[in-house]
């Protein structure tokens, strides 16, 4: 499938003109959590639609209540992120057109662009949830959905070159799956590196002129190592392996020291490692520098071309590839029953997977949650979880394990194979390896004026050793 070698943008920009895109898609990632203004617009359009449909829905605050649903209203459902990624996907897949009134044009048209998809997602999840009730989607089926519906109104933003339209499209797919796999990353640990470490190995993801049978080759080692991560169940994998597809990725780039640096700072738990963050930042600025360095000569190959019909199944095996992230949980997960809460604790079973406990011998100010994982997920950090419901937190001021916004304390635990983990990472690496349980999320809630945050994660300490340990009774010396 060859595309005329001759044109300067296919060559990719250089120098401070090609950081434009680059730092503007990394900015959009950041603001892609940022409080939304399509809120107020956003809701009374969605409620007036139900209600036109004969369906009853009412504004609840931070809920809607359409029938039997209560569907939380997070800042997801009013649109800016979908927004933000419509954006970040017109610019990217633009940047090596020059500026003219009609580029500025069509990105601008994102912004209705986005506010159609964001309605057209937001009554598929209601859809889903009424089918499914009392379930409700996982985090990456959340997501997910938004790629669908991002899909077709990014297409129209796409340039028309002398490149086939099946190009475009392919790398439009891989695009949005990137960013969309980005964007819950952006708050958590080194957020900010990670998002300019992708958009950098992004930015080296163009299909090639020439496919090679070679390439297909390695294209098909590439299919089997997404089957390796769903098996194994290595979600944090995903942005790698979607950086190093083969039917995208420059070799050139993937195996020097800035572009192999950067793939591996795309993976999230690199900046937890020592040294991590600072080998993230050395990498970005070594790769800027290139970017900002002459051009040298092209390199001149004639690589054997494998067969049309070849390259174009293996095409359409890559857009399958692409939702896997999303959807692999979805269809390969595990049943969860070991994993129930005690006999002896009193529950009840809340949307999500989860059940609300409350334990013998303790009073009622403090809430607790035992969470399942969905398929062989692993668990988010709260923080993140709590975006995805719409609430901002962060450390407090006297324990950084005690997360709070303006009225709550909240603190989290990990249950995995009969033990209790404090912190993500250590729960991450107890959970890596095939067969391994995505164990269970034990949060605990209370209000800020009901205690200091280090009295509170005492007593949820103890809590949670209680559960653990599965014994009715409290430890000597309990509340």
């Amino acid at each position: 499938m060859p595309e005329p070698s001759s044109d300067p943008r296919n060559q990719g920009l250089r120098g401070w003109r090609g950081l434009i895109p680059l730092g503007a898609v990394a900015l959009l990632a950041q603001l892609s959590q940022a409080q939304d203004l399509f809120g107020g617009l956003m809701r009374p359009v969605v409620l007036g639609l139900l209600n036109v449909a004969g369906v009853s829905a009412f504004d609840q605050g931070d809920n809607l209540s359409i029938g039997n649903l209560e569907v939380p209203w997070s800042r997801d459902c009013a649109g800016l992120n979908l927004l933000i990624i419509l954006l970040a996907v017109a610019i990217w897949v633009n940047r090596n057109e020059p500026p003219s009134f009609r580029l500025w044009a069509r990105i601008a048209a994102m912004i209705p662009a986005a506010f159609a998809a964001n309605v057209a997602r937001i009554f598929t999840i209601i859809a889903w949830r009424h089918f499914f009730y009392p379930g409700v989607e996982s985090p990456q089926l959340h997501y997910f959905i938004g790629l669908v519906w991002l899909v077709p109104f990014a297409i129209l933003v796409m340039p028309r070159d002398s490149r086939p339209r099946t190009v475009h499209v392919f790398e439009l797919l891989h695009t949005a799956s990137v960013v969309a796999l980005l964007s819950p990353m952006v708050d958590g640990p080194g957020g900010v590196g990670i998002s300019i470490a992708v958009v950098f190995g992004l930015a080296h993801c163009r299909f090639p002129s020439h496919v090679s049978a070679r390439r297909l080759a390695v294209f098909g080692v590439w299919l089997v190592a997404a089957a390796a991560i769903t098996w194994v169940g290595m979600e944090s994998f995903w942005m790698p392996w979607l950086l190093v597809c083969p039917l995208l990725a420059d070799p050139r780039w993937v195996f020097r020291p800035a572009g192999a640096l950067l793939i591996l700072a795309s993976h999230p738990m690199f900046a937890l490692l020592p040294g991590g963050d600072l080998l993230t930042w050395a990498g970005i600025g070594l790769a800027a520098w290139k970017q900002l360095a002459p051009a040298g000569p092209a390199e001149v190959t004639a690589p054997q071309d494998a067969p049309r019909g070849s390259v174009l199944l293996c095409m359409a095996a890559g857009v399958v590839a692409f939702v896997l992230p999303f959807l692999s949980s979805l269809f390969f997960g595990t049943g969860n029953d070991s994993l129930l809460p005690p006999a002896w604790v009193e529950t009840k079973e809340i949307p999500g997977a989860g059940f609300q406990m409350r334990l013998p011998g303790e009073g009622d100010d403090i809430g607790i949650f035992w969470y399942l994982p969905s398929g062989k997920q692993r668990h988010h950090t709260l923080r993140v979880c709590m975006k995805y419901r719409g609430l901002d937190l962060r450390p407090s001021d006297q324990d950084e394990k005690v997360m709070t916004d303006q009225d709550l304390w909240m603190r989290e635990f990990f249950l995995v194979d009969g033990n209790l983990l404090d912190s993500h990472l250590a729960y991450v690496l107890s959970t890596i390896g095939p067969g391994k349980s995505g164990g269970v999320h034990l949060i605990f809630v209370t209000m800020k004026d009901s205690r200091p945050a280090s009295e509170f994660e005492k007593e949820t300490r103890e809590i949670a050793k209680r559960l653990v340990s599965r014994k009715p009774e409290p430890p000597v010396g309990g509340n």
